[in-house]
């Protein structure tokens, strides 16, 4: 008998998390069920999977907030009927055998469902969420330890900083994975030196990223007389100030800001660019980079890759071997 899974998630279906679609639509021992607050993308849903979208009222909004300050003042609207709890119940209860939530910043929720349903509840972090929630929420790690029975990681490096805040259930990494048959390997052919080369980076604009350093790393080859160009894939709140130094630096035709690509157009870009940058850094927040998707993405399209020896990237990118790394 297949067990069914209920994966949580305050917004699906995102264009940047390929890798939580991915994890949905090749369950095999598991049937899939979606739930979250906001659907967007409905055309990039799984095709296994079923998708509900919780009704919300003001009351559970409120009670949400109120349960990040002070779990006594949260209670205090527990004898008002919720949408959420109402809808669970009607509409789940008996049918979830194991919970799934994406990022840790949903476990207050999910926590919630849990009680519902009386169901198994894990927790899959991916690495933003526990360097803010560390900062924002600290109760967020008593929550883990009190009610989830597991939690998984994209890497070694994350796994040691959950273990840092003292939570102290089950860890298992999972590194995602790839389906090589949706990234065909193309063997590497050097590029001609007296043609164009094409580097490129997919992120999101964000400093965790560094695209200051690849566009720096531009103009330097340009002033060296390389054909050179750079496509950067993602969007994000650091647009502007790239955008500013692209025209500051005069590399208006060499750099392209591309903005957020669906899944088809980014392969288009990969498979047809010469290497794959990502000079992640160490953000002043002490926020870095825990895996690096992309990085395994281009890896698997046969392109050469450089990338930053931070966070979890030394964990699939050998020196020499897999990839080059390079000091931040």
């Amino acid at each position: 008998m297949n067990f069914t899974i209920l994966h949580f998630h305050d917004t699906f279906f995102k264009i940047s998390e390929t890798f939580i679609r991915r994890q949905i639509a090749h369950h095999v021992k598991f049937k899939p069920i979606c739930l979250c607050f906001n659907l967007i993308n409905k055309e990039l849903a799984p095709k296994n999977a079923r998708v509900y979208l919780i009704p919300r009222s003001p009351v559970d909004k409120l009670r949400f907030v109120l349960s990040l300050i002070s779990q006594r003042l949260s209670n205090i609207l527990t004898k008002i009927p919720s949408l959420y709890e109402l809808y669970i119940k009607d509409s789940l209860f008996g049918k979830i055998d194991v919970i799934q939530t994406h990022f840790g910043n949903n476990i207050f929720y999910s926590v919630r469902l849990k009680r519902k349903l009386k169901t198994p509840l894990f927790a899959f972090f991916y690495g933003a969420d526990v360097f803010i929630l560390t900062k924002r929420y600290p109760r967020i790690y008593r929550y883990c330890n009190e009610y989830l029975e597991g939690a998984f990681t994209t890497s070694e490096f994350l796994k040691n900083k959950l273990k840092e805040c003292d939570v102290n259930i089950p860890i298992q990494v999972n590194r995602l994975g790839i389906d090589i048959l949706e990234w065909p390997y193309n063997d590497y052919v050097p590029p001609n030196p007296n043609e164009q080369i094409r580097i490129i980076n997919v992120g999101r604009l964000v400093e965790m990223k560094g695209h200051e350093y690849l566009i720096g790393a531009i103009k330097i080859l340009k002033n060296r007389g390389y054909k050179i160009e750079a496509i950067i894939i993602g969007d994000g709140p650091r647009r502007k100030i790239l955008e500013h130094l692209i025209r500051r630096l005069n590399l208006s035709r060499e750099v392209k800001l591309a903005g957020a690509l669906r899944i088809e157009e980014v392969k288009n870009y990969l498979y047809s660019s010469n290497f794959f940058v990502f000079p992640s850094v160490v953000c002043r927040n002490g926020h870095v980079e825990t895996l690096g998707y992309a990085c395994i993405e281009a890896m698997a399209a046969g392109l050469p890759v450089v990338a930053s020896n931070v966070g979890g990237i030394p964990e699939y990118i050998i020196h020499n071997e897999t990839g080059l790394l390079v000091q931040q």
